[in-house]
C-alpha cells in the first residue's frame, strides 16, 4: 500500500516538473572588515577580520525546482567558518569580561545559512532567463574569544526574510552570464548576498562557472553589533535534470 502510495506522489510530481537543478559551488573566501560589539550597549568596539587568515577554503550547495505551472522553490546550504589570532593593542570587553590587551586571543566566527526560496520564473526565453521571489534564511551564527582559560562566545539563531533574484544570458555557442541575489534592509540591519558569475555550457544539462560572490550586513542592537563583508572566489558546476 505504501509502495502504491509512493509511485503514485512520485508520477504526480514527475508530471508537474520542468526542470530541476544541482550546483556546487567551491572556493575561497576574505573577510574585508568584521567589527564587532557585545553587548551592543556595553561591549567594546573592535575588527575581528585582522585575526584570520587571508583566505579560507568554502563551498555551497544549492538544489532548485521549477514545475510547469513556472513556480518554483530553491534549497541552499552554506556554511562559513573562520578563527585565527591576534594581539589586540586596546583591552576588549565581550560579554561582560575584558580580554586583556597586548595578548594573544584566539578567534572564532561562524555564520552558517539555510535557507529556502520560493520563485516565479518571470522570462524563460533561449537566451534569457529571470526569476523572481523571496527567501527564508535561518541564521546560525557564532562568535567566540578565548584567551588562556578565559572563553566566552555569543551564539544567535535566527530567521531572516530576503529578496530574491536570479537571471542568466546565454549565447548560442554556450556562453553565459549570470547574477543571483538575496537581500533585504531594515531599520533593524541588513544582509546582501550576490554573486556575478560568467562560464560555458558543456552540455545542454552541464555548466561550469567562474565568479565572485560578496556577502555583506549586519545588526545593531542592545544584545548585538556586528557589521561585516566577505568576499568570496570561486568556481562552480551545475547540472541540470529534466
Amino acid at each position: 500500500m505504501l509502495n502504491t502510495a509512493a509511485i503514485f506522489i512520485f508520477l504526480i510530481f514527475s508530471n508537474l516538473t520542468v526542470a530541476a537543478e544541482f550546483n556546487l559551488e567551491l572556493g575561497i573566501v576574505e573577510n574585508s572588515y568584521n567589527k564587532i560589539k557585545i553587548p551592543g550597549d556595553k561591549g567594546t568596539l573592535f575588527n575581528m577580520a585582522p585575526s584570520f587568515d587571508d583566505s579560507n577554503f568554502y563551498h555551497r550547495i544549492s538544489y532548485s525546482h521549477k514545475f510547469k505551472s513556472k513556480h518554483g522553490f530553491r534549497l541552499l546550504y552554506a556554511p562559513l567558518k573562520l578563527e585565527g589570532d591576534k594581539v589586540y593593542s586596546k583591552e576588549i570587553k565581550f560579554q561582560s569580561v575584558t580580554f586583556n590587551a597586548n595578548e594573544k586571543i584566539h578567534t572564532e566566527y561562524a555564520f552558517n545559512s539555510y535557507r529556502g526560496s520560493y520563485f516565479y520564473q518571470l522570462i524563460d526565453q533561449k537566451d534569457w532567463s529571470l526569476r523572481l521571489g523571496a527567501t527564508l534564511k535561518v541564521r546560525d551564527a557564532l562568535v567566540e574569544l578565548k584567551q588562556d582559560n578565559v572563553r566566552k562566545f555569543k551564539k544567535n539563531t535566527g530567521l531572516v526574510p530576503l529578496f530574491y533574484l536570479a537571471s542568466e544570458y546565454k549565447r548560442d555557442n554556450g556562453f553565459r552570464v549570470a547574477l543571483d541575489f538575496d537581500g533585504l534592509a531594515a531599520p533593524q540591519g541588513r544582509a546582501f548576498d550576490i554573486a556575478l558569475m560568467s562560464g560555458y555550457y558543456f552540455t545542454p544539462k552541464f555548466h561550469g562557472n567562474l565568479g565572485y560572490r560578496m556577502l555583506e550586513g549586519g545588526v545593531d542592537n542592545e544584545k548585538v553589533y556586528n557589521f561585516s563583508q566577505f568576499n568570496y572566489f570561486f568556481s562552480a558546476l551545475q547540472y541540470n535534470f529534466d
